[in-house]
Formats: C-alpha cells, sequence, structure tokens
C-alpha cells in the first residue's frame, strides 16, 4: 500500500469519496509506505511506527478527505495536520495530498 502520492489519479483508481467506503476500504488496516507502518484504528486513532519510532496520532474523514495527524490524538489542533484524497487500485490504497482550505 502507498501512502502518498503526488502521481495524478490514473484511469482504474477508484476515488473514495464517502466515509463509509474510506471506512470498509481502510479503518481497522494497517497501512505501510514512505517509513510508516500505521494502524487506522476504527475509533479515530492511528497506531504505529514512523521511521522505526512508535506513535499514537489520530484521523478523520470529512467532505472526500482523509486528515490525520501522527503526534496528535486532537486532530484539530495538530501541527502536522495533513489531508489526503484517497484512491484505491484493487488492494492498494494510494493517498493523494491535498491543500487545507
Amino acid at each position: 500500500m502507498v501512502l502518498s502520492s503526488d502521481a495524478p489519479v490514473q484511469p482504474g483508481h477508484q476515488e473514495l469519496d464517502r466515509g463509509k467506503a474510506f471506512r470498509k476500504a481502510v479503518a481497522g488496516y494497517q497501512l505501510r509506505g514512505d517509513g510508516v507502518d500505521v494502524t487506522v484504528e476504527p475509533d479515530g486513532l492511528l497506531v504505529g511506527t514512523y521511521l522505526g519510532k512508535p506513535f499514537v496520532g489520530s484521523w478523520d474523514y470529512r467532505r472526500g478527505r482523509f486528515c490525520a495527524s501522527l503526534q496528535e490524538a486532537d486532530l484539530r489542533r495538530a501541527a502536522d495536520r495533513r489531508c489526503f484524497r484517497v484512491v484505491t487500485l484493487g488492494r492498494r490504497v494510494i493517498l493523494h495530498p491535498v491543500a487545507e482550505g
């Protein structure tokens, strides 16, 4: 699974623009890539390692965007908050960074 990609969405990729589809495809599963090994817990927590160091963070899915913090349990106050559009290709999950706003 790819955690982040600046590449454009390709034909055959399915964008997960609804929370129910996101939860079915991602929540409860482990994602790996770019030094991150994380489980996306259904209750909004992220638990894993980043570059070998353990962390507990948080996530939310609203308006077709997956937003996450690897440092803060309160996503609204997280300085490292990043948001992504999520697409799938088979069992592969790809996060495309989007600007906040």
